[in-house]
């Protein structure tokens, strides 16, 4: 399945997708925290996979203020640029 594809099957869903960062309790490097519902979660994997996947495209950019912003929670500090190497 293509991203775009991927986005569309989730258009009418409200996915509610958060990436916060959560600091180190130890003082080490901080985490993203990724959270959401279910089907938030199952959106980005879908997404991840259509990116490995997809050929003719290397790279899939969504975020809180940009392009699929209605896949965020308010809480949201951070959009996803999800790009294949190879």
């Amino acid at each position: 399945m293509r991203s775009d594809d991927v986005c569309s099957k989730y258009a009418d869903q409200k996915t509610d997708l958060s990436l916060t960062l959560l600091p180190d309790e130890e003082g080490g490097k901080p985490y993203i925290l990724i959270s959401g519902p279910s089907q938030a979660l199952h959106m980005l994997a879908e997404l991840l996979i259509s990116v490995a996947d997809e050929k003719e495209n290397d790279g899939f950019f969504l975020g809180p203020t940009g392009p699929g912003s209605s896949r965020f929670s308010d809480m949201s500090e951070f959009g996803v640029y999800i790009y294949r190497r190879d």
